[in-house]
């Protein structure tokens, strides 16, 4: 009887342990915090196709219409982002975007497969 009582304790103190590391990994996703170091796009881009231009060839539906370019304001802000080095070094940098931790990853793996080549 004391056996069962205490390796159910113990799972149960372990249980409890692993669900408050979920709130935090979730309390922290759910914050969406910003740094407002990383600089902002001066959206000295624009659209390469003025609005009202029939966009052909990106239609994949069966029965779709090919899409009517829209105005550059009409388009969400971080599209003019996507190609910004600048931006995507800042997002690298900071250890709470998701960026950081694919990018540390990446190095990782590549690290590992370089010394795995090396040996042989």
């Amino acid at each position: 009887m004391l056996k069962s009582f205490t390796s159910t304790a113990f799972s149960g103190l372990r249980t409890v342990s692993q669900q408050q590391a979920r709130c935090i990994q979730v309390s922290a996703r759910s914050l969406n915090v910003k740094d407002d170091s990383a600089p902002k796009a001066k959206r000295t881009v624009a659209s390469s196709a003025p609005e009202g231009t029939v966009l052909k060839g990106i239609n994949y539906m069966k029965d779709g219409k090919d899409p009517v370019a829209l105005a550059d304001d009409a388009y969400p802000e971080w599209l003019w982002e996507i190609n910004d080095p600048e931006v995507r070094n800042a997002r690298i940098a900071n250890p709470l975007d998701k960026k950081h931790h694919k990018e540390a990853r990446r190095q990782a793996i590549k690290g590992e497969n370089f010394i795995r080549d090396k040996k042989t």
